[in-house]
């Protein structure tokens, strides 16, 4: 099963398999990209004055946004994208790099460099190797593993969303850990997030 099959069988089976809320709101105003759109999940952090246009490659993905969000949505690869350049004066990424491997992951944040205006913003949220479900499902390259639904999921390091995005300059790092309990097992969430301009 390849990376898309995986995710169209689970949004054909879920539907909105992404809940919970947005814990803050990005920065970005005006014409938005969002990447991997999905169900809608994250679309609440953005301001009132942001336009938004969807994108994922799941059409699956696609029809369950659709269901509960009225915007403009796009079928297309995050590695592949079908705008012309210094576009978009906001993008956000998130929990979509990490679903790539790495020489997609390289072309993904080529194509993100491309299309963002000079003096944009890109907000990027990916899993660290503190995560929970580190290690679950064969590993395919190091922190990189396929579970059993086909989704491939990459770990990151704190440095590699800077080394990916030569070209954009760090305006802000942090972290989010977020306690879960499962099974009577406290467990923990950690996703690592980045504002970069250009």
């Amino acid at each position: 099963m390849n990376a898309r099959e995986g995710w169209d069988r689970l949004y054909e089976r879920e539907g909105r398999p992404w809940k919970g809320s947005v814990d803050e709101e990005l920065p970005m105003h005006g014409p938005v990209l969002e990447l991997g759109v999905g169900n809608g999940k994250n679309l609440s952090a953005f301001p009132a004055d942001a336009q938004v246009i969807g994108l994922d490659f799941s059409r699956p993905a696609l029809r369950a946004c659709a269901s509960i969000h009225s915007m403009p949505l796009l079928q297309a690869d995050a590695a592949a994208l079908p705008f012309r350049d210094g576009c978009f004066p906001g993008i956000a990424a998130s929990h979509v790099l990490g679903h790539l491997d790495a020489p997609s992951r390289l072309k993904a944040a080529g194509e993100i460099e491309r299309v963002l205006a000079k003096g944009g913003l890109l907000y990027v949220s990916v899993f660290g190797e503190e995560d929970m479900r580190f290690g679950k499902g064969d590993e395919l390259e190091p922190r990189t593993f396929r579970r059993g639904n086909g989704i491939v999921c990459h770990y990151f390091l704190d440095e590699e969303i800077p080394a990916l995005f030569t070209g954009l300059e760090v305006i802000r790092s942090w972290e989010r850990r977020l306690a879960k309990r499962y099974y009577g097992r406290e467990m923990i969430r950690q996703e690592r997030r980045f504002l970069l301009k250009k």
